[in-house]
């Protein structure tokens, strides 16, 4: 997407035609140029026009902001990738075209209302589109994290989907532990298992230890391509150890514990997920669409208010002046020598030879000039 050089030049002997034929004749070849039309809005006094072209600049980077925000959202989730559109309208033809909205933006109002409109508008879309990042994120968060249950091996995924109520036994004595055993480690872990853990009962008369691993109670609950998942049955006395053990023997033990129907509720859960989603990515693309269109037209007013203030500060009143669009493309700094050499005479102070330097460029033109980059790509 170009970009494109607002720029204004009084009326020549107090014609805009003579203006817009000259800004054509010297730059024939080298860019493209469109005459905008700003209505005569109401001017106020210089001490407000002042403040408010202080105000107008701050007021532009954060629009600016904003509709950049918004363009981002449809690029990534409602365009793929396709550029916006202001209800169906290519954006340069928008601005190269722009006709001032009477409706919206009543000429007879004073400045400072035309622009507190247009913040108001923008500090609402801020809001809302704070609001609803906000709830498509967290929706989007809660589903990822729910997914990665049912992800990976059997060292690390959900159980849920495995373990039936009989593969457990929890009494007041017993507790049954999950064990995630390596392929290769299979053998040894059926070998070893059972002495993994001992202890001596409380008030025993025996002074030996007994095993604190139930016997034969290794049974195998399902496998992927990696590991196998057993249960354990062991005394609550010896979970602890047990599990050391095991874990030496590089065995993963899975800290789980089941609960009747968790699995239709998890079903459920993600299923439900899943829909949220859908409809807060519609709701945010729908969204985004509308207002990306009330944004950027609002942006573009905020532009055609700039340019007609700084005009009457520039060239002072009656406002009599044409506002043209430049499209310079590729042919910047030819065009930038040719916009010199013909508003050289209304800044006594300005030196043409000075657009040789590209660190004086930057600063001051004898006209005025707001720069418009449509798309986040060049802002």
């Amino acid at each position: 997407m170009p970009v494109f050089w607002l720029i204004s030049a009084p009326a020549e002997n107090g014609s805009k035609e003579e203006t817009w034929k000259s800004l054509q004749r010297i730059t024939n070849e080298i860019s493209t140029n469109y005459r905008m039309k700003i209505p005569d809005l109401r001017v106020g006094t210089l001490d407000s026009l002042m403040q408010l072209s202080d105000d107008l600049e701050r007021q532009d980077r954060y629009v600016e902001g904003v509709v950049h925000r918004i363009e981002k959202e449809l690029r990534e989730h409602g365009g793929g990738g396709a550029e916006p559109t202001i209800d169906g309208q290519p954006l340069e033809g928008f601005l190269t075209r722009f006709e001032w909205d009477q409706a919206r933006y009543p000429v007879k109002s004073a400045l400072s209302e035309l622009t507190a409109m247009i913040q108001g508008l923008i500090n609402r879309t801020d809001e809302e589109l704070k609001s609803k990042l906000m709830d498509y994120n967290s929706i989007k968060s809660n589903l990822s994290q729910l997914e990665r249950k049912g992800q990976g091996g059997l060292n690390a995924k959900s159980l849920v989907e495995y373990v039936r109520k009989e593969h457990v036994i929890a009494t007041e004595k017993l507790a049954t532990v999950f064990c995630a055993v390596p392929k290769f480690a299979v053998t040894e872990f059926k070998d070893k298992y059972e002495s993994w853990a001992t202890f001596t009962p409380q008030g025993s008369k025996f002074d030996r230890e007994l095993n604190g691993v139930v016997p034969r109670s290794a049974m195998r609950v399902t496998e992927d391509q990696e590991f196998e998942l057993y249960r354990v049955v062991v005394f609550r006395a010896t979970e602890d150890a047990f599990k050391t053990k095991a874990r030496e023997a590089r065995v993963t033990i899975r800290d789980f514990t089941f609960a009747e129907g968790q699995a239709a509720v998890d079903t459920e859960e993600m299923t439900k997920l899943k829909e949220d989603s859908d409809k807060a990515y519609k709701s945010l693309v729908r969204w985004a669409k509308l207002s990306y269109s009330e944004s950027f037209r609002a942006w573009m007013h905020l532009k055609a208010i700039r340019v007609f203030v700084e005009s009457v500060l520039r060239y002072g009143l009656p406002p009599t002046f044409q506002a043209m669009l430049v499209k310079p493309g590729k042919n910047e700094d030819r065009v930038r020598k040719a916009l010199a050499g013909l508003y050289a005479h209304l800044s006594a102070g300005y030196d043409k030879n000075a657009e040789d330097d590209a660190a004086n460029v930057a600063k001051f033109y004898p006209y005025v000039d707001i720069e418009v980059k449509l798309t986040q790509e060049e802002a």
